[in-house]
């Protein structure tokens, strides 16, 4: 199979589509996307190069336009050690976070052995894992979060995770876990952040599934 690449795209009025390997921001707009029914939007990438207290993505990216909302990150990293990923839900843009009791579950393989297990619990207030991460060099999180009913007051909030981390022991798993929230209300805020201590890098995306 050939491999076509371009540096010019065009239309037959002339019109561009891609310039300089580069596509038109106009043409390739999130509306003329969703029109077109490409199913994964991308809303927001932050990148964390220096120690920060959490990464937010507010009410402009979480509206009513999407349905399911995916936050995808790579090479997040703990300043501190044996600490615990989590996230957090706002209605008023992130002036205010809801309350209440997160029911927990997980699923767990250890890479290059024998050990799998589950088990379940919860957690007040945050999304939050049971799983202690390590600040090591090299072993940072990479995953994914699959966050439903954001925008959906009849529906209660869910939030299934995968990922692949390092433990403060030295242990290496995979991991797909899950949590949900009973407040019949709707969000347009997501913090994450580390139990304690700040995030010392990673790059956080979030897309937005069309409807």
């Amino acid at each position: 199979m050939g491999t076509l690449k371009v540096d010019n795209l065009q239309k037959r009025d002339g019109t561009a589509l891609i310039t300089d390997g580069a596509a038109s921001t106009t043409l390739l707009s999130q509306a003329s996307l969703r029109s077109a029914g490409v199913g994964m939007i991308l809303l927001k990438t932050t990148d964390v190069t220096s120690a920060t207290a959490s990464v937010d993505f507010n009410s402009s990216l979480i509206t009513d336009t999407y349905d399911k909302y995916i936050m995808s990150y790579q090479g997040v990293k703990p300043v501190n050690d044996t600490v615990y990923l989590r996230s957090r839900y706002s209605t008023d843009n992130g002036s205010t976070f809801e309350t209440g009791t997160f029911s927990y579950g997980y699923q767990h393989s250890k890479l290059g052995g024998t050990a799998t297990g589950g088990a379940g619990d919860t957690s007040s207030n945050y999304a939050e894992n049971n799983w202690g991460a390590g600040n090591d060099a090299n072993y940072p999180y990479n995953g994914t979060f699959h966050i439903d009913a954001l925008r959906d007051s009849s529906t209660y909030l869910s939030i299934r995770h995968e990922f692949i981390f390092r433990d403060s022991s030295n242990n290496q798993y995979v991991i797909q876990e899950g949590w949900t929230l009973s407040n019949a209300v709707t969000y347009n805020y997501i913090e994450f952040s580390f139990s304690s201590g700040n995030i010392a890098d990673g790059t956080f995306t979030l897309y937005g599934m069309v409807k």
